[in-house]
């Protein structure tokens, strides 16, 4: 009788123990968790599924610049005319994440992000927009360095920002400055300080090695180019974009 009581009892703790780690699971959480795995293996389309049903239950910075980086990292494995929505919804989320947040130095963040989304979006258009998004790059970087000057994203996109103005040709940039006044002049020694600091903050983001490379070919520096080149190959891949920058990796190394 004793031993029949006691298995009854035993079988009871065990329900009740069962049923409160069911009810201890957070479903903001698992959602956010099974989002990050999908993520680490480049499926992004899932990792976007999983990152939306956590911001329905709570809408927090961490969840939506996750979120973000999903529809942005997303849009490189889409057919080209799928891209920019892809672009646009990313750049929605982040202004969303602005709204909690625009001044601490946890904002450096977002508006890094905002910048390297808004680049994307401007290979969609053309003439005065383009230029009208260039600025507004440059604008969301410099907001990111004042909250964080040690934030890599926004080193790295205000030394491509130098680089590609330094790189126009001296009709494009007398129009620049014809019909947006104020421009500053781009440089390849801003652009080579921007991006030695990124490469230095994220020395495994091959994307920032392969602009600080082309960058270091301006100035005269191919042996450094090659050397950035080099650690860029033998880089593991971080995001699915990577695979193409490895190739550009590859195909700048043997132009040298």
């Amino acid at each position: 009788m004793r031993k029949t009581t006691l298995v009854i009892v035993l079988a009871a703790l065990f329900a009740s123990a069962t049923n409160a780690d069911t009810r201890s699971i957070d479903p903001i959480a698992e959602a956010i968790a099974s989002g990050d795995s999908a993520y680490r293996v480049f499926d992004y389309d899932k990792a976007i599924k999983c990152y939306e049903s956590a911001r329905a239950k709570s809408s927090n910075r961490d969840v939506l610049l996750k979120l973000a980086d999903a529809y942005f990292y997303g849009g490189y494995q889409k057919p080209k005319a799928q891209q920019e929505p892809m672009y646009l919804n990313a750049k929605d989320v982040l202004l969303c994440a602005l709204k909690l947040d625009s001044t601490s130095a946890a904002s450096a963040e977002v508006y890094a992000r905002l910048g390297q989304v808004t680049g994307q979006l401007a290979l969609f258009r053309g003439g005065n927009e383009k230029i009208k998004l260039g600025l507004e790059i440059k604008q969301f970087a410099d907001k990111a360095l004042e909250r964080n000057p040690n934030n890599a994203m926004a080193n790295a996109i205000l030394g491509i920002w130098h680089y590609e103005l330094a790189n126009l040709d001296f009709v494009a940039k007398a129009f620049v400055k014809v019909f947006f006044g104020g421009v500053p002049d781009g440089s390849f020694e801003f652009a080579e300080k921007y991006l030695a600091k990124a490469v230095s903050l994220q020395p495994n983001v091959i994307y920032y090695r392969n602009a600080y490379a082309k960058t270091l070919v301006k100035l005269g520096k191919e042996e450094d180019a090659r050397a950035q080149l080099k650690r860029a190959l033998e880089l593991p891949l971080m995001v699915a974009g990577d695979k193409q920058n490895k190739r550009e990796s590859k195909e700048l190394l043997m132009q040298m």
